[in-house]
């Protein structure tokens, strides 16, 4: 219960507390931290799929609070808004979605234990206990770039918690400091992973590369790392590329339909199952019950869309015009819906993509959450080509992912270096809505001061990119200080 204390000072704000502390009670149960708890290889395998039990409710809604809400491409649905201080970018201390870093250092904690305890195990397949101690690895390296990229300077912790003997209240480190433990983190899980590690709900070697990848290419756009991280990018991505396992597979729906999952398109996502976890976030983008004003008989007709959530939050139409601004794009009915009844003259919108699937008048959230796919390896490639200026190599990359989309073969031809980043950034928008990536690439493309309405002529506020704490982290722990810029 010491470790529980350790979590509360170092993350949760009063109202967060116990969601924290009911994420380490779960911990408790399955005896994660206990004394009897890492005595042979099953304990080790079980604490691998604790700590990604872990991993998906940290990121399962905050992914599209930290990667989408702040970047213009959603609004307020028909139910009553609570996100307005995301849409705006007016964040402060009192705002309690995407403020609370206690799910990702709990994440951490149950990565660092493995990386303590799993050493000291004996196994049969040293390989079983490489893929365990790299997934360790590339879960504390994920988990780390989100919290450097969110709120910068932040507790940098590296050990494994089980008592209250180290220390309790930890200070924020240098974000550079995080993004070198990163980058360490990422080779020892590349180094470790077995080739045979291929399921894509948990890490495998492709999936290191792609963060590999992503981290790289985030430093060489933000963090002036210049040539040499766009190289570490571009290396990454070509062993990707050339994987047997891996390809963009030829329709955009099939990336999504449930009962496709675990497709060739798919590197590494979040896993969710009827039965046995069902989630996400797409429970507040459907029609609600309570909003319905037509004949049920349009129900199974004309929408199948209907939960019994509100619906908190749609696409902006800035989107919604980008992703009806070619008729042959495939990717909009994927991703977006709209049906109007004629006889009341009221036309119903929602979201689309992850919706699980509708069975019997009931709404089954079953979709997975892609992290890393085929066609975001492709789209890195034409940015990183991009970057060093070579156009036409760029635009044949990005073409690959356009061709699926518009059914169209060299859909891009130009040859202007500022039209084609246009064209990626947009494409960015169209390929990956509702998948928490819009925030991460208007900032690494360099366009969030220009394409993002709420945050034109602000690039003079202080850390106004990231995010701050809630208030009371504050006041349980006084060695953290509220992110610079906050109050």
């Amino acid at each position: 219960m010491k470790a529980i204390k350790y979590f509360v000072l170092i993350c949760c704000t009063a109202f967060m507390a116990t969601s924290c502390l009911d994420d380490m009670d779960i911990e408790q149960k399955s005896k994660i931290t206990s004394s009897n708890m890492w005595l042979d290889e099953s304990d080790a395998t079980g604490a691998l799929y604790g700590l990604y039990h872990q991993f998906r409710g940290a990121f399962q809604t905050n992914i599209i609070y930290w990667g989408d809400y702040r970047a213009g491409t959603f609004t307020n649905g028909l139910g009553a808004g609570t996100s307005d201080k995301m849409f705006f970018n007016n964040l402060d201390s009192t705002e309690g979605k995407g403020t609370n870093w206690g799910v990702l250092y709990t994440t951490i904690n149950n990565a660092n234990l493995i990386l303590k305890h799993v050493p000291n195990i004996s196994f049969a397949n040293e390989e079983k206990r490489n893929e365990i101690l790299a997934n360790a690895y590339f879960v504390r390296a994920y988990c780390y770039f989100q919290i450097a990229r969110i709120w910068g300077d932040a507790p940098l912790l590296l050990e494994g918690f089980e008592s209250s003997d180290a220390d309790l209240q930890p200070s924020r480190t240098d974000v550079a400091e995080i993004y070198a433990q990163v980058a360490l983190d990422i080779e020892e899980a590349i180094r470790l992973m077995p080739e045979t590690s291929k399921d894509p709900t948990i890490g495998s070697r492709m999936a290191a590369l792609m963060l590999k990848a992503d981290y790289n290419l985030w430093m060489a756009q933000t963090r002036n790392a210049g040539d040499a991280a766009l190289d570490a990018a571009d290396a990454a991505l070509n062993e990707v590329l050339k994987s047997p396992n891996h390809e963009l597979i030829s329709s955009y729906a099939d990336v999504f339909d449930v009962t496709k999952k675990n497709n060739k398109e798919i590197i590494f996502t979040i896993h969710f199952a009827e039965g046995e976890y069902e989630g996400g976030h797409a429970s507040l983008y459907l029609i609600p019950t309570s909003r319905w004003q037509s004949d049920n008989k349009h129900i199974e007709v004309d929408v199948k869309l209907m939960t019994s959530d509100d619906q908190r939050y749609n696409f902006s139409q800035k989107l919604i015009d980008l992703m009806y601004e070619d008729p042959r794009d495939t990717r909009t009915a994927v991703s977006y819906g709209s049906w109007t009844d004629e006889d009341i003259g009221f036309t119903y919108t929602w979201i689309n993509k992850l919706a699980g699937k509708w069975q019997d008048n009931i709404r089954y959230f079953i979709s997975d959450e892609p992290i890393y796919r085929y066609a975001e390896a492709l789209m890195f490639k034409a940015e990183i080509e991009l970057a060093k200026g070579h156009v036409g190599t760029a635009a044949g990359y990005l073409n690959q992912v356009a061709q699926r989309a518009y059914g169209i073969e060299g859909y891009y031809t130009t040859t202007d270096a500022a039209t084609l980043r246009e064209n990626l950034m947009d494409e960015y928008l169209k390929e990956f809505t509702a998948e928490g990536k819009s925030w991460w690439n208007y900032i690494r493309m360099g366009m969030a001061f220009t394409h993002i309405e709420s945050l034109r002529g602000r690039q003079g506020e202080t850390n106004i990119l990231l995010w701050p704490i809630h208030a009371n982290c504050m006041k349980e722990n006084p060695n953290i200080r509220q992110t610079p810029g906050y109050n």
